[in-house]
């Protein structure tokens, strides 16, 4: 029999480390916009931004504006890792020649891609809509004594030399009072500072904060770029759903996520089920599935309905307004809303649409109840007359 410490014994014990390594579940991938080190899609923004940079031109204030889940914050912290890393410029080639920069990349190795993705870098502060902890969700607002908290961090002298950037990402939940605290930030901008907002909807912005900004529409993605980041972030996918997935998604990778996390293709096929039996709409079945979307638990399911009925609204105001038949997301959709689109007035999903987004909103700001929000959402579609829920 061998000993503990025998040849063979520390063989055995290797082999069992090996195979308990190989059988280890692996760590997950963190693909926040904090820790993400790959942009897809905005090439040519991140190109213009460099070459502003290089030429000694880099606004002191951007606004990124588009829609939700396209890659906005994602770029916002790119730009944040590739200026915090420009403490010294380093030399290269036989003659001493600056090394420039090909891109806005820095790999996730590098020691300021792993402070700010640990949210630990001295010269980068981020405002966000913070977490209720009474109400167990984010707030509405942007506080203004969150941006407050900038004006204190640009007195102080770069603690590494180099620059300061601010990120207010979801810049739209600015607030009357938090735009005017941000403003006064734009009036006096310190020098090697950079203020970057996230927004999808940049007409909410005083307009003074928005002519002290540059301004940056940045285009959904193509179809193409959704199949390929589907591919490296969901590859278990088969090539039917993950399709339905790019066309759910319409041009934004966070929301075809979203929707592939929360089952968001069965749900769409059940809530489809009850508008395709509109104009004569089934109350039935809009009480049963109203019942299952605002039961305790199913918040995120509830979230996902309204993004989908807020969805069919869009597409019909579109096809409404452009004269053109609306396209399949799921096979057969499309003729269903011909079908429902025919009965109905051309401005009637427009105004459906602006029903639901008010009903959604009022439901989460003061906690009303799911299911009647559920029920109200198919009444908007149903009636032209319906007028929303009392509260």
């Amino acid at each position: 029999m061998p000993g503990l410490f025998d040849d063979d014994a520390e063989d055995d014990i290797d082999s069992i480390i090996e195979e308990v390594d190989s059988t280890a579940p692996e760590e997950p991938v963190d693909l926040t916009p904090r820790a993400n080190p790959d942009l897809s899609g905005h090439e040519d923004v991140e190109r213009g931004l460099l070459q502003d940079y290089l030429s000694g031109r880099m606004p002191h204030a951007i606004v990124l504006a588009g829609a939700q889940g396209i890659g906005k914050a994602t770029l916002a912290f790119r730009i944040a890792r590739f200026l915090l890393s420009r403490t010294e410029e380093k030399s290269a080639g036989l003659f001493g020649d600056v090394a420039l920069p090909v891109s806005l990349y820095l790999s996730p190795d590098d020691p300021v891609f792993r402070r700010v993705a640990a949210g630990g870098h001295a010269d980068l502060v981020t405002v966000e809509r913070e977490y209720d902890e009474k109400r167990g969700r984010l707030k509405s607002d942007i506080s203004v004594d969150a941006v407050r908290r900038i004006h204190p961090f640009l007195r102080m002298t770069a603690a590494e030399g180099g620059w300061r950037v601010v990120i207010v990402d979801g810049a739209d939940a600015l607030n009357a009072s938090s735009q005017n605290a941000l403003l006064k930030i734009l009036e006096e901008p310190p020098k090697k500072t950079v203020l970057i907002l996230t927004t999808s909807q940049p007409g909410k912005f005083l307009p003074t904060i928005r002519s002290r900004c540059r301004m940056i529409h940045m285009a959904p993605l193509a179809d193409a770029t959704l199949g390929a980041l589907l591919d490296k972030m969901a590859p278990t996918l088969g090539t039917e759903e993950k399709n339905i997935l790019i066309r759910m998604g319409q041009g934004s990778i966070g929301k075809a996520l979203r929707f592939y996390q929360d089952d968001g293709v069965k749900l769409y096929r059940e809530l489809l089920e009850v508008a395709s039996t509109m104009p004569d709409i089934d109350m039935v079945k809009v009480h049963a599935l109203a019942e299952k979307l605002g039961k305790f638990g199913a918040e995120q399911s509830f979230a996902t309905a309204a993004e989908i009925m807020s969805g069919w609204c869009e597409r019909q105001a579109r096809s409404n307004a452009r004269g053109v038949p609306p396209e399949d997301i799921l096979p057969g959709d499309a003729a269903v809303f011909q079908k429902i689109g025919a009965t109905y007035p051309a401005g009637h999903f427009f105004r459906a649409w602006e029903k639901i987004s008010e009903l959604v909103r009022q439901t989460d700001i003061y906690n009303l109840d799911k299911k009647q929000a559920v029920i109200g959402a198919f009444l908007a579609l149903h009636r032209q007359d319906w007028q929303g829920l009392s509260l």
